[in-house]
């Protein structure tokens, strides 16, 4: 394989290694970006020996701001992969033992959002500005909207969602094609009505001037390609404190909180509905791409309104069982 990816004292060791785990193709969008940035570390820590040592091993898993203990802990299981597969063509690579894997923590409560957060959000994305010194792009605040709308009434990911094509979102059925993602599964993906006028009068924009080629990027940057996580993830955060949108805990909301909030928006609708909700589930899990239901529970956080429609519906169906109607 010709190295175009890693630029790094160990570019040729890290295609070898991205070739046996299975190339560069859909499932491995997450391995290729942590691989590059394993390479930009290498080109800064490496030792002229082109050898991976404990010092190297111990700055790659060192704490920084933004760099959590979870976070740590996939970069220790990376290097620990990475160091095992290069230890048979370069003897003295140093091979990392469990005694420098950072403990795990329990992941922070997700930020549920509410219909008013979601509306100043999607205020906030449409008043970006779509010209500044840093990154000009003439659509970026429609384009922004767009995926917000996206993501918060379809429950997709977001590399999902940046990673969509023109041939992808079909505009006449309102389905979109999620091509091997996560868990390496692909699925269509239809979306309300709603969605789809927001996504035809994002597309009259896109295309203004004429239809672009089949394989590219439905969602683009200033720079006519794919938006970036890290450039969406930046533009977000933005959008969140121009929208004035906290969390009690301190931590920033997420995009990925939008996933949490579709599943919990949909379940609190079944709840509403009377619908047999564990029945449903296996219908969400689908939905959301998941390999089993039990991937599905990680989302159905319980907010208030979730939990007042349970207890109501546990005293409507005991109502004629115990006295009082279950009420203490």
């Amino acid at each position: 394989m010709t190295n175009t990816m890693f630029s790094g004292p160990l570019a040729q060791e890290l295609t070898d290694f991205l070739e046996w785990r299975g190339g560069a193709g859909h499932g491995s969008r997450s391995i290729l970006r942590q691989l590059q940035t394993f390479d930009r570390f290498t080109q800064v820590t490496v030792s002229s020996s082109r050898l991976i040592d404990e010092t190297f091993a111990r700055a790659w898993l060192a704490s920084a701001p933004g760099r959590g203990n979870n976070t740590r802990r996939s970069r220790y299981f990376l290097l620990r992969r990475i160091c095992f597969f290069l230890a048979d063509r370069q003897p003295g690579t140093f091979l990392p033992t469990p005694a420098l894997c950072p403990r795990h923590l329990p992941p922070s409560l997700p930020h549920i959002y509410n219909p008013d957060e979601i509306r100043r959000l999607l205020k906030a994305a449409s008043n970006l500005r779509d010209w500044d010194c840093w990154h000009p792009c003439p659509i970026r605040s429609h384009t922004l909207h767009a995926i917000l709308v996206l993501l918060v009434t379809s429950g997709l990911r977001i590399s999902e969602a940046l990673h969509l094509t023109v041939q992808d979102v079909d505009l006449n059925r309102g389905i979109l094609a999620v091509r091997q993602t996560k868990f390496r599964k692909s699925r269509l993906v239809p979306v309300s009505s709603g969605t789809l006028d927001g996504l035809r009068r994002y597309a009259a924009i896109r295309f203004r001037g004429g239809v672009a080629d089949s394989d590219a990027a439905f969602f683009i940057s200033g720079r006519q390609r794919a938006y970036s996580y890290a450039m969406v993830s930046q533009l977000f955060h933005q959008i969140v404190a121009t929208a004035g949108i906290g969390n009690t805990s301190g931590r920033r909301p997420r995009l990925h909180d939008m996933r949490h909030t579709f599943a919990v928006t949909r379940l609190l609708l079944w709840y509403r509905a009377g619908e047999n909700v564990m029945a449903r589930l296996p219908l969400l899990s689908t939905y959301l791409g998941h390999a089993c239901i039990s991937d599905t529970e990680v989302y159905l956080q319980a907010t208030s309104e979730l939990l007042t429609e349970a207890n109501q519906r546990f005293h409507r169906f005991v109502a004629d069982i115990l006295p009082a109607g279950g009420e203490p």
